[in-house]
């Protein structure tokens, strides 16, 4: 089965989101948002990595052979995307070889970009975004202030 995943970006003063969703041909098959917290909210790479494993984890549990198509915002492609491909020398190696394993679960991989500012964005991909920016509103307030300290207890 052919599947589409989408992972895009969008920071505050406070903290980073990362949301993806997985598409194929019948409509979305799952989505999340990764909130980041601590020390490393801001730190691209480390970040771009963990959101990316936890949306291929969740693409992986799909039934078939899986052919993916990962398409990252110019966000996550500049922090991840040429260590992937090893264009670039990894600043994390460990995440990098979790992130590869993860890889090999499909039959296929194939990777792309987009650009944020787009007048033709897919709607896939200006709902991750929009995925996003809601998930960093949330997070300013109260409830969605309670629901961050739930999950990382």
């Amino acid at each position: 089965m052919n599947y589409s995943l989408y992972i895009a970006s969008v920071a505050d003063d406070k903290r980073a989101a990362y949301s993806w969703c997985l598409v194929n041909y019948e409509g979305v098959a799952s989505e999340g948002v990764y909130l980041t917290h601590g020390e490393r909210r801001f730190d691209e790479p480390y970040c771009a990595h963990v959101a990316l494993q936890r949306a291929l984890r969740e693409a992986a549990r799909q039934a078939g052979k899986i052919r993916l198509r990962i398409v990252m915002d110019e966000v996550v492609s500049g922090a991840i995307g040429y260590e992937i491909l090893d264009a670039n020398r990894p600043l994390y190696p460990a995440l990098l070889q979790t992130t590869k394993r993860v890889l090999r679960r499909f039959d296929e991989v194939e990777f792309a970009a987009f650009r944020k500012d787009e007048a033709d964005a897919l709607p896939e991909e200006s709902a991750v975004i929009d995925d996003a920016m809601t998930a960093l509103e949330d997070a300013r307030t109260l409830a969605g202030q309670l629901r961050l300290w739930r999950d990382l207890i």
